[in-house]
């Protein structure tokens, strides 16, 4: 709009709000999504089955109540109560001793309020999501996820973007849109940003019993700390290096979790591999390592307040340095002072940043993600800026896989917006001049009360800073057709009324309560029908939904209460005995 009719200086300073082009009209970004809801529902039989483990523990009385478990005690709970998945929604809990069965009764099972008791022998107990709560969670699953994205794309300052679902898709519309933007979005939007502080099990065996590892995969060891009483351990991990490396060892510890090699209760995570000193002008080599973590997360992104991105005045490599809230800090400070000398691996998104040695508990509620490698410091950078943004946004609740990704152009040519722009004010323009010349006084009342019905919409558009599309635009064309129509039923009565004899004051009074009714009806069922269009349309439609509802109302305050002033001040306050109406 202010391409064609520039806007003063200082009302572009005063009202900041401002209606976006729609991307029919100007192009930009279109990104779809669909969310992995069986990952949702996988990761909450995988806390349920913890949550029932640490509540067996606590009726075995090895844990006490209201205190997180140490790992010593989840260990000594393991030689008494094992638990594997069955199934996508279920999970078997095993005892090795059968006089322990009856601990798993029907009052801990249904206060979780979505579990139910499938199976029951003398030593397994099965337990599956209830039918119910998992439609609830997919469903959940998806409106977090869109609310996610919506934080992620109001973090990056981008107001302009529009985020909605539909079944368990998310669409994403941004006009305007550079490649760069492009680019930009789809990563922060794609990336699940599941952040988990998990102990890294130093004292087990596993990598060092594995046989026949494939080419370009080899087995290294290294000496670290293992706990106090455990200081210098030499500990086996796997590693591969080179082009392609990390997707080449991905591959291999996907194919150990899927035969079942790993143990429930454990995770091998990859990671970066430490290159150690480089000499300069020495080509850094992509190398990546595992490491064998207990699964059980000890603290989760959820616990996080906020995240920024620092400097280290060591290196000179930027850093994510993130502050817990009230719950999460205490939770770090009790996760490292249980576990002093050991390692505690930060994993992002089922990637291990790193694994330091937890020297002392560590109070104050603050951490540092460190993201080296074999990058330069631009790349790093770049990254430590998308982290803290998905990070203060929040985690999705599960996976997004891409959809459909255009970056498209307008569907209308400039000449094509330009020509429209004209013909429908050259329209607008005919229909206010024949109500002038038809209805006389009446007619230019009624041209006031369109004017302003069409400024109260387009500044409520502003207010919320709407995007106007073409439907939208359609919508307000309705709504200036559907104001004129309430404007002739006003009129039509009041001159229905003067020929009766009646006087201009009385004309005007009885012709608005004749006429409300009649207008009232016809804009409420007019209401009810966009009310419909917005629940179950989609982007477009829903987009002339809202446009076509809030034309409505201010169509009737303009109609019927603007419109009115002014005819009482001609009929009162100019006096006149006799009322051009046509």
């Amino acid at each position: 709009m202010d391409a064609w009719i520039p806007a003063p200086e200082w009302v572009k300073s005063t009202f900041t709000h401002q209606i976006a082009p729609g991307l029919d009209i100007r192009g930009g970004l279109r990104l779809q999504y669909e969310v992995e809801v069986d990952e949702a529902v996988a990761d909450r039989r995988d806390f349920r089955a913890q949550q029932v483990v640490e509540r067996l523990c606590q009726q075995f009385e090895i844990c006490e109540e209201n205190e997180p478990p140490t790992r010593e005690q989840l260990d000594e709970t393991a030689e008494r109560v094992r638990v594997q998945t069955s199934g996508e929604q279920g999970f078997r809990v095993t005892f090795t001793n059968p006089e322990d069965v009856a601990e798993l009764d029907r009052d801990l099972i249904t206060s979780f309020g979505d579990l139910r008791e499938a199976q029951r022998t003398e030593t397994n107990v099965t337990l599956e999501l209830r039918d119910d709560s998992l439609e609830r969670l997919r469903e959940t699953a998806v409106e977090q996820a869109r609310e996610t994205i919506g934080n992620r794309i109001d973090e990056m300052g981008l107001r302009e973007a529009s985020v909605m679902t539909r079944d368990t898709d998310i669409i994403v519309e941004l006009p305007g849109a550079s490649e760069a933007q492009f680019q930009q979005m789809r990563e922060i939007i794609a990336r699940t940003a599941r952040l988990e502080f998990k102990v890294v099990d130093d004292l087990a065996d596993f990598v060092q019993g594995l046989q026949d590892l494939p080419e370009g995969i080899e087995r290294a060891s290294e000496v670290v700390s293992a706990g106090e009483e455990n200081p210098q351990e030499i500990v086996y991990y796997l590693t591969a290096s080179g082009e392609g490396s990390r997707d080449r060892l991905q591959q291999y510890v996907l194919s150990l979790r899927d035969s079942g090699q790993i143990p429930e209760d454990h995770q091998l995570a990859i990671g970066q591999a430490d290159q150690g000193e480089v000499e300069e002008g020495e080509e850094v080599q992509e190398a990546w390592r595992t490491y064998y973590l207990y699964d059980r997360a000890e603290l989760t992104g959820d616990a996080i307040d906020d995240a920024s991105v620092a400097v280290d005045p060591q290196d000179n490599q930027p850093y994510v340095s993130i502050v817990f809230n009230g719950a999460g800090a205490r939770a770090f400070e009790r996760l490292t002072g249980a576990n002093v000398k050991r390692r505690m691996a930060i994993v992002l998104d089922d990637r291990v940043a790193s694994a330091p040695v937890i020297q002392q508990r560590i109070g104050g509620g603050r951490a540092q993600i460190t993201l080296g490698g074999f990058r330069d410091y631009n790349q790093i950078l770049n990254e430590a800026n998308q982290l803290t943004i998905v990070l203060r946004a929040g985690a999705l609740p599960a996976p997004i896989r891409p959809a459909n990704e255009q970056l498209i152009g307008p569907t209308l040519g400039a000449d094509s917006i330009v020509q429209g722009a004209i013909g429908a004010g050259l329209g607008v323009l005919l229909v206010l001049l024949f109500m002038a010349f038809y209805y006389q006084v009446g007619g230019l009342v009624a041209d006031v009360a369109v004017f302003l019905n069409v400024l109260f919409l387009l500044a409520v558009l502003a207010a919320f800073e709407a995007t106007l599309t073409m439907p939208g635009i359609a919508g307000i064309a309705l709504t200036i057709g559907m104001a004129v129509d309430a404007n002739v039923l006003i009129n039509e009565r009041i001159r229905d009324e003067m020929r009766l004899g009646k006087s201009p004051r009385s004309a005007v009074e009885l012709g608005y309560q004749r006429a409300f009714t009649s207008i009232f009806d016809s804009q409420l069922t007019t209401f009810i029908a966009g009310v419909v269009l917005y629940q179950y349309g989609t982007g477009p439609i829903r987009g002339f939904a809202v446009t076509l509802m809030i034309g409505i109302v201010t169509s009737l305050f303009t109609g019927v209460f603007c419109s009115k002033v002014v005819f009482d001040w001609v009929v009162r306050g100019l006096k006149v005995r006799r009322l051009p109406v046509g």
